[in-house]
């Protein structure tokens, strides 16, 4: 094992969460956000597919079940280092590989540690790897999964190395596949091929190189084509200072679509809020930084969950109707009263170049008469610095799984970290498979 890869077991087998409530609280709300994502599409008829064709007792098929679900409407959290999406892989993952007797503080701990790899790794390939078109859920998300396994199951040295190796070697992702079921399976591609890692050094005896860290040839520099180097010194210095969950955090949805629209979502909500409103006006400029919105790809989507990844179709919802309504990402096609009001959008790539934590995607209204409306909105409503309340996470929930069951299962976390995974699992197994397969 070279000297990279030895740091990074190193760091993710001792992950230890004692004194830092913190990083614990962080990671029980952002389980309630998966869970939310995670049910509110149970019912889809694409997961119910896939749900038909899995074997629930494989873990490698259940891990692919619960990230294909998680991801499937994107109302799933994010994360500026990766560019992408940290929980419905992570937590996909552990759901498929703990077992009953696991403590909530071990569950916790591996998420964190999957996050740190995650985040750190992200941060030392973007903004070139989204540029270059990769979906980063699916091809860091492997590696991730994979520490949070190893930190769950306290593997350790050789064979926590060749779990992440196998789990290297299987990263992919492309996002040309957004408004497509391709990208949410990549969560779910991830998050199993993690478990496969882990069963096929774990269970079935098979090696892999250990070397997956190491500057010439291993993971980090194929991705970067030879541009970065692992900096050992940096990377014990940044690894849980403070947590990649809390800086530079986790962005959380209240709708089902890209956090890449967010600012500009809640820009055009406070144009809505002061009166604008779209037959009176001209022209509507979505400002960009350069390369910025390559997540939201369509300009002129046709279907809803093409809408998903548009900028215009979202705040088009907004200025026209005051709200986002989350069935417009259902349609089939869109509304002719968007394309009608189409010609009115443009995007404009006029906003400097900004840290990987920061985001701005200002909006302005150019109204008839000529006057002119701007709102540049950095800290939107479930951005790090505006995060969803620990309460509104619970209300996602409730919204997403109208059952008893669902109060019972809010109120057990709300106990966490104290006493063991056991009873979650029973309960998320059965409302996944047993409620959608009839």
């Amino acid at each position: 094992m070279d000297e990279n890869t030895r740091t990074v077991v190193e760091l993710v087998t001792e992950t230890d969460l004692s004194g830092r409530d913190d990083l614990t609280g962080q990671a029980g709300k952002a389980f309630l956000d998966y869970l939310a994502a995670l049910f509110a599409a149970r019912r889809e008829p694409a997961v119910r597919r896939l749900l038909s064709g899995v074997r629930r007792g494989r873990p490698e098929d259940k891990a692919l079940a619960y990230g294909f679900a998680s991801h499937y409407l994107d109302y799933d959290d994010a994360q500026a280092n990766i560019a992408g999406h940290f929980s419905t892989v992570l937590y996909s993952a552990l759901l498929a590989a703990a077992r009953p007797e696991d403590t909530v503080r071990d569950f916790l701990a591996a998420y964190v540690a999957g996050a740190e790899l995650e985040g750190l790794l992200g941060a030392c390939l973007n903004p070139a790897h989204r540029q270059q078109g990769w979906h980063s859920t699916g091809t860091i998300g492997p590696l991730g999964a994979a520490a949070a396994i190893i930190r769950l199951r306290h593997l350790s040295g050789e064979q926590a190395a060749m779990v992440l190796s196998l789990a290297a070697t299987q990263s992919s992702g492309m996002a040309f596949e957004a408004g497509s079921d391709g990208k949410p399976l990549h969560a779910g591609f991830a998050a199993s091929h993690a478990l496969a890692a882990w069963r096929l050094v774990a269970e079935y005896g098979l090696s892999a190189r250990t070397n997956i860290f190491q500057d010439e040839t291993g993971w980090l520099a194929v991705f970067s084509n030879g541009q970065q180097r692992f900096d050992e010194a940096s990377w014990r210095r940044c690894w849980l200072q403070p947590g990649q969950i809390l800086e530079p955090g986790l962005w959380m949805k209240r709708h089902r679509y890209c956090s890449a629209a967010i600012c500009a979502a809640d820009g055009a909500a406070k144009l809505y809020e002061q009166g604008v409103r779209l037959g009176d006006i001209s022209r509507v400029l979505i400002h960009f930084p350069p390369g910025a919105d390559r997540a939201l790809r369509y300009e002129k989507p046709q279907t809803g969950r093409e809408g998903q990844f548009s900028a215009e179709y979202v705040v088009w919802q907004i200025l026209a109707h005051g709200d986002i309504d989350d069935a417009y990402f259902q349609l089939p096609e869109v509304p002719a009263e968007f394309l009608a009001a189409l010609p009115k959008f443009q995007r404009v790539y006029d906003v400097g170049k900004l840290p990987l934590s920061v985001r701005a995607v200002p909006v302005t209204a150019i109204m008839k008469d000529g006057t002119r409306h701007h709102i540049d909105i950095r800290d939107p409503q479930g951005s790090p610095a505006n995060p969803l309340t620990l309460a509104q996470e619970e209300e996602k929930v409730s919204a997403a799984w109208e059952s008893p069951l669902a109060a019972r299962l809010i109120h057990e976390v709300r106990g966490w970290p104290a006493g063991t995974i056991g009873s979650c699992l029973t309960t998320i197994e059965g409302v996944i498979f047993d409620e959608v397969i009839e």
